[in-house]
């Protein structure tokens, strides 16, 4: 039955599938499906370095708390902070400052993640 009427509406000019073109959903699947952002700690470099891995590497942002590498070894907390500034420049993460009341507490994110200051 459905043939002939579709067959009818064809010869007079009604056709129906415009129709059906609205009201197909579109389906966006996500590049990266699921991103796992880690908190961490920093208690020196290799710490520190390890999360610049893990952002590159994996493309998760990470939520780092630096107030124990810089109160514990402030050479190093400066290096970290050198390090941070060639990581933007090279990959064009972010990175910003989120609580600085006696920690300093900062997130960095791959290139593939924009954060957005209001």
């Amino acid at each position: 039955m459905k043939d002939i009427l579709d067959t009818i509406k064809k010869n007079i000019g009604i056709d129906d599938e415009n129709e059906h073109k609205e009201e197909q959903e579109t389906i966006i699947v996500p590049e990266h499906s699921l991103y796992e952002i880690i908190l961490m700690k920093a208690k020196n470099l290799d710490d520190f370095d390890f999360a610049l891995s893990q952002i590159t590497e994996e493309k998760n942002p990470i939520i780092m708390d630096m107030s124990t590498l810089e109160r514990d070894s402030p050479e190093e907390f400066k290096l970290a902070g050198e390090k941070l500034k060639a990581f933007r420049d090279k990959t064009g993460g972010e990175a910003i400052l989120l609580c600085k009341n006696g920690k300093n507490i900062i997130i960095i994110t791959p290139p593939e993640i924009k954060l957005i200051r209001k």
